[in-house]
């Protein structure tokens, strides 16, 4: 199976979050050898991406995982209503920093939702809202969104030649943008892109058109 890297020039990301989602790519075309017939769960998708962010985090990082959206917000912003109390993001890395004591405290630092390209438009339209509300209101937060295709091309973010769509499209209801900064794929032909296994990185950002 061949590994292929398209990109979009734009923000940088963590080499945590490459290291998973070329992971997961390899990990989909692994397993579908194993149970062909089984697509995956959202649970699954999740769960191994967990395990290789885990693999690939240095000091002074954390994982967390199923987090309340309320602890990615200043204690004085209310919970906006496109976020219901007891949502919680799939995964967050959170950064140790030494407060003003001298004691370590974590803080958030990424959101990120985690999707199958064959989710609905409905679905996957709020988790970018999800995530366009955390980061109009944090500024220290970084909103992702990962898609993985499992055995076809998400095409509303992958072109068919295979490429990261790179226009930035406004969330429906923020000020915020989403783009999709790269996408990774795993193939058994170059010439099989409709097939092949790829997980995008989308971000939500306030200001990405500075």
């Amino acid at each position: 199976m061949n590994g292929m890297i398209k990109k979009q020039p734009s923000r940088t990301w963590p080499i945590w979050v490459s290291k998973a989602l070329q992971g997961v790519a390899y990990w989909v075309g692994h397993r579908q050898s194993l149970y062909s017939r089984h697509e995956l769960s959202e649970g699954a998708l999740t769960a191994e991406i967990c395990n290789l962010i885990h693999a690939n985090l240095q000091h002074p990082y954390l994982l967390r995982c199923e987090k309340l959206y309320r602890t990615f917000l200043p204690r004085d912003v209310r919970l906006p209503d496109k976020i219901a109390p007891n949502a919680r993001a799939d995964l967050s890395v959170w950064e140790r920093f030494e407060d003003k004591n001298g004691r370590y405290r974590p803080r958030p630092r990424y959101v990120i939702e985690v999707k199958r390209a064959s989710a609905t438009r409905k679905r996957i339209d709020e988790e970018l809202q999800r995530l366009a509300a955390v980061v109009e209101r944090n500024e220290r937060i970084r909103g992702f969104l990962f898609v993985i295709g499992e055995g076809r091309r998400p095409d509303r973010f992958v072109s068919e030649e295979g490429e990261a769509k790179k226009k930035r499209i406004r969330v429906d209801g923020f000020s915020s943008k989403y783009s999709v900064l790269r996408v990774w794929v795993a193939t058994r032909s170059f010439k099989d892109k409709d097939r092949a296994h790829y997980a995008c990185l989308i971000e939500v950002a306030r200001q990405l058109d500075r």
